[in-house]
C-alpha cells in the first residue's frame, strides 16, 4: 500500500477484465430536449467527485477531455481515474469503484445515498463486468418513489431483483412504441431482460443529452478502502 492509496497491487498490474460503469443524476426541471444545457463546469465536477461515496480523496485534476471519449482501464493505475461531467442540472460520473463484489452493489448504495440528498432527482446507475459471460447491476430511481434494482449473470438464475420494468416505464412516460423501437421485451425473463436499454430510455426521458462537443473532467482519486478492495478483487485477480 502506498501513501496515496489502499492498493496492494503495483500501479502497472494488468486489469484482467472489461466493463462499463457509470451513474447519472438529473435534477428538476427534467428536459425533453437537452441540447441547450450549459457547458461543463469543472469546479462543480470536483465537488461532486469529492462527495461521491466510493472516493476518499481527489488527488489530481487532470483537466478535461471530450465527453465522447471512451473509458478503458489497462493497468491498476487507470482504475484511479474517474470522469465527471456537470452540465446544468445533469451530473454524470464514470467510476470503476462502482464495481459489484461479493453481494455488495455500489450502484445501488450510491444511488440511494444520492436520493437521500436529492429526493427530487432521477438517478440511474449501472456496472457490467465481462467474464466468459456478463455480470451486471442496474439501479433506477424516480422521485415519485419508483425504484428498480436488478443484478446477476446474463442467462443464469438467482438474480437480486426488486422492482418492476412496467412501473419504471409508467413513471418515466416510456410508451409501448418506444419500448418496441428499442427492442425491449417487457415480458422477458429477468436474466435476459435488456436492463441497459431500459436505463437508456428512462434517462432519455429526463435528459436526452447529446455528448458531442461536450467535455468532462478527469480526476485521479484515492478510492475508499472498501472500494479499493472490491476493485482489486474484481478487476485485477484472475
Amino acid at each position: 500500500m502506498t501513501e496515496s492509496s489502499f492498493w496492494d497491487a503495483p500501479s502497472d498490474a494488468d486489469v484482467v477484465r472489461n466493463g462499463e460503469y457509470g451513474l447519472t443524476i438529473v435534477h428538476p426541471e427534467f428536459l425533453a430536449d437537452a441540447t441547450d444545457l450549459p457547458a461543463h463546469v469543472p469546479a462543480e465536477a470536483r465537488r461532486f467527485a469529492e462527495s461521491f461515496g466510493t472516493i476518499d480523496t481527489v488527488l489530481e485534476d487532470l483537466g478535461t477531455v471530450p465527453a465522447t471519449d471512451g473509458v478503458s482501464a489497462g493497468t491498476r493505475a487507470d482504475l484511479e481515474l474517474v470522469q465527471v461531467g456537470c452540465w446544468g442540472n445533469v451530473t454524470a460520473i464514470t467510476d470503476p469503484g462502482l464495481v459489484h463484489c461479493n453481494g455488495i452493489y455500489p450502484v445501488e448504495e450510491e444511488a440511494e445515498s444520492l436520493a437521500e440528498r436529492f429526493p427530487g432527482a432521477v438517478i440511474i446507475a449501472s456496472c457490467t463486468i465481462d467474464y466468459n459471460m456478463t455480470y451486471g447491476a442496474w439501479k433506477i430511481i424516480h422521485p415519485n418513489g419508483t425504484r428498480l434494482f436488478a443484478a446477476g449473470w446474463h442467462g443464469e438464475d438467482d438474480w437480486d431483483y426488486n422492482g418492476s420494468p412496467t412501473e419504471v416505464a409508467a413513471a418515466f412516460g416510456i410508451t409501448a412504441e418506444e419500448l418496441s423501437e428499442g427492442d425491449i421485451d417487457m415480458n422477458a425473463a429477468v436474466d435476459v431482460f435488456d436492463w441497459e436499454g431500459l436505463c437508456d430510455l428512462a434517462l432519455g426521458k429526463v435528459a436526452p443529452l447529446d455528448y458531442t462537443g461536450r467535455t468532462v473532467s478527469v480526476f485521479r482519486v484515492k478510492h475508499t478502502e472498501d472500494a479499493t478492495g472490491n476493485m482489486e478483487e474484481i478487476w485485477l485477480e484472475r
